[in-house]
């Protein structure tokens, strides 16, 4: 019988006895160590009440004993009584000042009583008085408490200290990481990772982080070869190889990306989301029919995966069955409601099945529901660009303006808007103010409405 099972049958003997003399109503002795097993017994069942009530049983034994006052008090915390919790516990503080578990069980209260500050002084004072082994569970609860606070800039330099003193820890690493990424300092990021690497540059961690962050700005051949490096130390890393491939496909290397997520196939089974990265590879090299497989894989391992669904219609769009392409993205929209991209790819269809009604309806309804979405305030104007409502087309574009003023799409397409309707002058003036601040819309215009070839403004601009 293995120690785990030894352990768990004599705390079912004990309890036996436990219960046995409360069905007597008599009073038997039993030590603090059994008592305790016994709480632990009915708290790994659920029982939260009988474990309070041997803690009763334990205090008449035991008085003033303050093992149980801080179990006492940690299960009324764990049953969401958090100021009776708090209550007890600073009485036991009083009589234990130096006791690392009553100070953590009290910046867990105050942190779910979003009292950050509070819970921080008591953490870096269990710091102060905790040994070392425990020291960076520690550092990790107080960056924790700060990024609770969204002090990311503190988070960050208190995990920098923990990685000091424990650069091996992959959690600390990755929470890095993490605070680097929300708080957007990427390239502090990666200047980070570099010096890191050049003290350990075994950490596997460390370049995967690396490669996240070269990815994060654009730099993808940095990327690649930190996420080599990164999976010639682990090999069976497979979120480098996740990565590694969504860096290739970014740079329209299709085929290789396949193949780095195909090599994941050793490590662990294949789920829905790799069959459908797959298929989406295959998607834009235009080779339908391993899409259409690829996506169909992806829904047969998990049917709830709605990202196969908007694949396997867009495929069944792009061969010319957009008829069969709306029960897939009608599927995909009652798996993701709320995924606006969804929604504007089904009315999409439905313009090209020459339902513009339903698209017109279905876009009013989306304008009111993501009015923080340019992308459906540009399509939902573009139905009465087409039908030469211009005035409509650029009423809805300002609504949309409003409610994305920071949308440099928006303001291109508003060119497009005036320059057909015959308001040139005002156009024109907006062409030159939007293109001093996103050139890059140029390109985008164009595409969008090819007749700006013509105008001198515009030509001048390229």
């Amino acid at each position: 019988m293995s120690e785990e099972s030894k352990d768990s049958r004599n705390k079912e003997e004990l309890v036996g006895r436990y219960e046995a003399m409360l069905a007597e109503g008599q009073s038997y002795y039993f030590d603090i160590d059994q008592l305790e097993d016994i709480i632990d017994f009915y708290c790994d069942n659920n029982k939260f009440p009988m474990a309070l009530k041997v803690i009763d049983y334990a205090n008449s034994l035991f008085r003033d004993n303050t093992t149980m006052m801080l179990r006492e008090a940690q299960l009324l915390a764990g049953m969401g009584h958090l100021t009776k919790a708090l209550s007890k516990l600073k009485v036991l503080e009083k009589i234990e000042n130096q006791n690392e578990e009553v100070l953590l069980t009290m910046a867990s209260i105050y942190s779910q009583q979003r009292e950050h500050g509070k819970a921080i002084e008591l953490l870096k004072k269990a710091l102060s008085i905790g040994t070392q082994e425990y020291e960076d569970e520690l550092y990790l609860e107080i960056a924790l408490e700060y990024e609770n606070m969204e002090r990311f800039d503190k988070a960050i330099e208190i995990l920098q200290d923990a990685l000091k003193k424990k650069p091996e820890n992959e959690t600390l690493l990755y929470e890095l990481a993490y605070c680097f990424d929300v708080s957007e300092r990427t390239s502090e990021c990666v200047e980070y990772y570099k010096n890191f690497i050049e003290k350990f540059p075994y950490s596997f961690p460390a370049w995967y982080n690396l490669a996240n962050a070269y990815q994060k700005l654009d730099q993808y051949p940095d990327a690649l070869d930190c996420y080599d490096y990164c999976i010639a130390i682990q090999q069976d890393f497979t979120p480098a190889y996740y990565n590694r491939a969504h860096t290739l496909f970014k740079m329209d290397r299709y085929r290789e990306a396949i193949q780095t997520f195909e090599e994941t196939y050793i490590y662990e089974p294949p789920q829905a989301p790799v069959y459908c990265h797959i298929g989406e590879c295959f998607e834009k090299m235009e080779e339908s029919d391993k899409a259409l497989f690829y996506y169909k894989k992806s829904i047969q391992t998990d049917e709830h995966f709605a990202d196969a669904y908007l694949g396997m219609s867009i495929i069944l769009d792009m061969i010319g069955k957009t008829i069969e392409s709306i029960p897939f993205i009608e599927k995909a929209i009652e798996l993701e409601p709320e995924n606006a991209d969804f929604h504007l790819f089904h009315a999409e269809m439905l313009k090209k099945l020459d339902r513009s009604d339903e698209a017109e309806a279905m876009l009013e309804i989306l304008a009111a529901r993501f009015a923080d979405n340019d992308d459906v305030w540009l399509d939902y104007s573009d139905i009465f660009f087409r039908k030469n409502d211009y005035d409509k087309a650029l009423e809805l574009l300002n609504q949309g303006w409003q409610n994305c003023p920071q949308s440099y799409e928006l303001g291109f397409r508003k060119v497009a808007y005036l320059l057909q309707s015959g308001r040139l002058e005002e156009g024109e003036e907006l062409l030159l103010r939007m293109s001093s601040h996103e050139p890059q819309g140029l390109a985008d215009l164009e595409e969008y409405y090819p007749e700006i070839i013509s105008n001198k403004v515009f030509l001048s601009l390229k």
